[in-house]
């Protein structure tokens, strides 16, 4: 059994094909190469490896943190007498700005700590009220301790 003219032309037909396309493949590979290039033959485009990173142990949970973050807006009457007293004082409308507070929670959902850091307020007076005021908050129960930020915004309502 010998092969057939038509199978013969098949075949040479389908090996031209498969020729035509490893030349198609490395003309787009050649060409995808200079588009990557500037005209000064710098890379315009670099790929870098991400660095492995591993999930944080501990902390406050995304969930946990939106609820506190919720507790700190709803007791926002209570921390905001803290400024309104030092405004009474002042009758200052200049006096305003942020307070940036550092919370660290236990299990229990008692602050362990509290501290200002940074803002533009700057008065020992707003940032004392703050600290005192929020160690006293009941925090959601954390399955480990943890830290998290929340800024204050303060601004007279005149």
């Amino acid at each position: 059994m010998g092969m057939g003219i038509g199978t013969k032309s098949a075949m040479t037909r389908i090996m031209t094909l498969g020729t035509q396309l490893a030349a198609l493949a490395l003309l787009s590979t050649v060409a995808l190469g200079c588009a990557e290039t500037t005209e000064s033959g710098e890379p315009r485009v670099r790929v870098v490896k991400n660095a492995d990173t591993t999930a944080e142990v501990g902390g406050i949970s995304p969930d946990k943190e939106a609820e506190v973050q919720l507790l700190l807006q709803q007791r926002d009457p209570s921390t905001l007498r803290c400024y309104q007293d030092v405004l009474d004082e002042k009758h200052d409308r200049a006096f305003k700005g942020t307070v940036m507070v550092l919370i660290t929670i236990a299990p229990g959902g008692k602050a362990t700590a509290v501290k200002v850091i940074g803002g533009t307020l700057n008065n020992k007076e707003v940032s004392d009220c703050l600290v005192e005021k929020i160690k006293d908050f009941e925090f959601p129960q954390v399955t480990q301790q943890g830290t998290m930020q929340y800024v204050y915004r303060f601004e007279p309502a005149y």
